[in-house]
């Protein structure tokens, strides 16, 4: 089966998902999958990861660079593209092992041939290959050059823009508002003499027979600080297209062939895993303390911030095939400890309070207005940041979870372990006793669409998880943290965890039983416009017991060991009809607890929604009149959970791992590697039959 991803028709409805479905990255720069001559209207994107800036009152969130690609072609004096101009065919495809996007295109005049890609090898680098062929003789134009129209969604970012021209390259520099200066150092290799053109553009133009080319090589670089731009471009060029391409595949293509994994019987469940898996692997930035945000590589919605999907959905999959970047999320949050403490103190509570919405320095980039009425425009108040408290918990889950899956326990001695006494701190300082117990109140949990509440059992239990977690560690570093542990044990002990009914249902929260019990049909049928937020004051499943994601059957799954074979049924039973899935985070929970009480139908469907998310564009793009577009990294990890966890029973036990396989029909049998604590394993899986062999790393 080939590892790419193609698309054979132009359609202008669909260039925004388009721009996701083809997305190229390394972690450290992200760039959209759109065309030479496409402009703002298409939303395209050069993301420098992890770099903010707030313009005026708008929101703060991550840059958008000038895009380095543009090409115009016109005929006779008449522009020709994609979007004035039908063509007699167009081709996209995205090479999955090596990290290429290509394309191909026929209009009337001339046919174009492109590719690019962002290196993989040199992660502030990204470079295009483009060729037009004349179809007939006659006088071409081609411009190109850096567009400087940069697509913000809350900008602009660069009140300050300076290009200047040098004979080999051009050099943007822009200053934002915050005062950080970003450069892009850009060189054109054209076939033809090019002429300057505008403040960043060239021209070129001749006399064309058919069949004769144009040709144009651009090599793009990336740069936080000032360096030296000279050297750094002419070493580029020395190199040429092809070498970095080469440079670039020979760092890709292994990560890729080492991650892939192989479903026998079953082609496009196949294909979904690998495209999740290569839409993973452009994540991972394996020299910077940075960590992922929701929305991947693919831009500025949610601000660029990084939220709990990246411990809970993403770092798993690191921990298995890119230990260095795993470490890499957690170093994240170690550096980011005093934003986490300091949002504590703003709320009135000790310890670490870390963001919902975090960026650089970890302080909550989350406002207080996160969606708006879908009639009026006007906000609508949210508490996403001020209740969302069990992302602490959440983080102290992904310390242990990393030390289990790879055996590194140093990152504790590096600042881990402050940051678990900050976080039983912040628990401890956050709940109320009474009745001779202490309650999480005033909460949210995954469930956004119920706000404030009480004793979410998601919040409770992870709580617990945590400040067990850290009590174990601190028993076995020993140190200063030794002597809060009785403490620490006491308040565990009467930290209330909500127990299962007589039907073995775990309550949501105090008084989601007592919440309207109506089907999804019926909210759905309440709601007036498809950008209405569901959830908050007023929306219509806020009254109801319908739920945007898995909540308690996320807390099942993450948790499985403390509940048994019952309870999980049970609440798999109660809470699936009564979710929408309104989040990419909620498919991959429900399959994977379906896998554990074998619903394996549900269990591969729901897989198969996780794995196609950014594959097929079934994806919700505004909340609230607030655009939340762009890739969906934590479905996608979600996915590759389903596959290792899920369907080839992947468990820790001890000090080594094992595999207990629950197949679903749809797939015979599996084959894939992983590292572990160290070493690498090539895996097989027929029917309920597992083996493995170790292989060099």
């Amino acid at each position: 089966m080939n590892d790419f991803i193609s698309l054979s028709h132009y359609s202008p409805s669909s260039r925004v998902l388009e721009g996701n479905r083809f997305l190229l990255g390394n972690g450290h720069l992200g760039y959209r999958g759109t065309f030479e001559e496409e402009g703002k209207a298409q939303m395209p994107g050069l993301n420098l990861v992890g770099v903010y800036d707030k313009a005026g009152n708008a929101w703060r969130e991550s840059l958008n660079l000038p895009i380095p690609f543009c090409c115009r072609t016109f005929f006779s004096g008449k522009e020709q593209d994609c979007l004035t101009q039908e063509m007699a065919s167009h081709r996209v495809r995205l090479d999955l092992e090596k990290g290429i996007c290509l394309r191909e295109s026929l209009f009337p005049s001339y046919s174009i041939r492109s590719e690019r890609f962002v290196s993989q090898a040199q992660d502030n680098l990204l470079a295009s290959s483009i060729s037009m062929k004349a179809e007939e003789e006659g006088d071409f134009l081609f411009r190109f050059g850096l567009d400087l129209d940069i697509f913000e969604c809350n900008g602009p970012h660069f009140p300050e823009k300076k290009v200047t021209r040098y004979p080999d390259f051009l050099l943007f520099e822009g200053k934002t508002n915050e005062g950080k200066t970003i450069y892009e150092a850009v060189s054109y290799l054209s076939s033809l003499e090019a002429k300057k053109e505008g403040e960043s553009f060239f021209s070129a133009e001749g006399h064309l027979k058919k069949g004769e080319l144009f040709s144009l090589q651009i090599i793009s670089l990336v740069f936080e600080e000032k360096a030296d731009f000279h050297a750094e471009i002419a070493k580029a060029r020395q190199k040429g297209f092809e070498a970095l391409k080469e440079e670039h595949v020979a760092a890709f293509s292994p990560l890729y062939r080492n991650a892939k994994i192989k479903l026998l019987g079953d082609e496009e469940g196949q294909k979904e895993g690998n495209y999740s898996i290569y839409m993973l692997l452009i994540l991972g930035d394996k020299n910077r303390a940075r960590s992922v945000p929701a929305r991947g590589v693919s831009g500025q919605t949610y601000k660029g911030a990084i939220f709990w999907d990246s411990e809970i959905f993403l770092l798993p999959f690191f921990c298995l095939q890119e230990p260095q970047v795993a470490r890499n999320l957690l170093k994240y949050r170690i550096a980011t400890l005093e934003g986490a403490k300091a949002k504590a103190k703003e709320f009135g509570y000790q310890g670490a309070f870390f963001a919902w919405e975090s960026q650089d320095s970890g302080l909550e980039a989350c406002s207080k207005y996160n969606v708006t009425d879908y009639k009026t425009g006007k906000p609508i108040r949210t508490y996403f940041n001020e209740k969302q408290i069990h992302i602490s918990a959440d983080i102290a889950y992904a310390f242990e979870n990393y030390q289990r899956l790879t055996g590194d326990s140093t990152l504790l001695e590096e600042g881990g372990m402050e940051l678990l006494s900050e976080i039983v701190a912040f628990y401890r300082s956050y709940a109320t006793f009474r009745n001779g117990a202490y309650h999480l109140d005033d909460v949210i949990g995954p469930d956004e669409y119920h706000e404030r509440v009480n004793d979410n059992a998601f919040t409770n239990y992870m709580a617990a998880h945590a400040i067990g977690y850290a009590i174990e560690e601190a028993k076995r570093l020993g140190g200063k943290c030794l002597e809060s542990v009785p403490g620490w044990e006491g308040f565990l002990q009467k930290l209330y965890l909500p127990k299962p009914n007589a039907d073995g249902v775990i309550e949501q929260f105090e008084g989601y039983f007592q919440k309207e019990d109506c089907s999804l049909a019926e909210v759905r049928s309440r709601v007036k416009d498809p950008k209405q937020y569901w959830g908050g004051k007023d929306g219509p499943a806020s009254p109801t017991q319908i739920i945007k994601q898995a909540d308690v059957v996320a807390m099942l799954v993450l948790l499985g060991d403390e509940f048994d074979q019952k309870v999980k049924k049970a609440n798999y039973d109660y809470y699936f009809p009564r979710t929408e899935h309104g989040s990419s985070l909620s498919s991959s929970m429900y399959s994977l607890l379906a896998t554990q009480i074998g619903e394996s139908e549900y269990a591969y469907s729901m897989y198969r929604k996780s794995a196609s998310i950014d594959l097929y564009g079934e994806q919700k793009l505004y909340a609230g009149g607030i655009y939340i577009g762009g890739s969906h990294p934590a479905s996608e990890g979600g996915a590759y959970l389903c596959l290792v966890y899920g369907f080839s029973g992947f468990e820790i036990e001890g000090e080594r791992f094992a595999l207990h396989p629950h197949l679903p029909r749809q797939i015979q049998g599996m084959e894939y590697s992983l590292s572990f604590r160290g070493k690498r394993y090539k895996i097989t899986i027929q029917g309920n039959e597992s083996s493995l062999e170790e292989v060099s790393l």
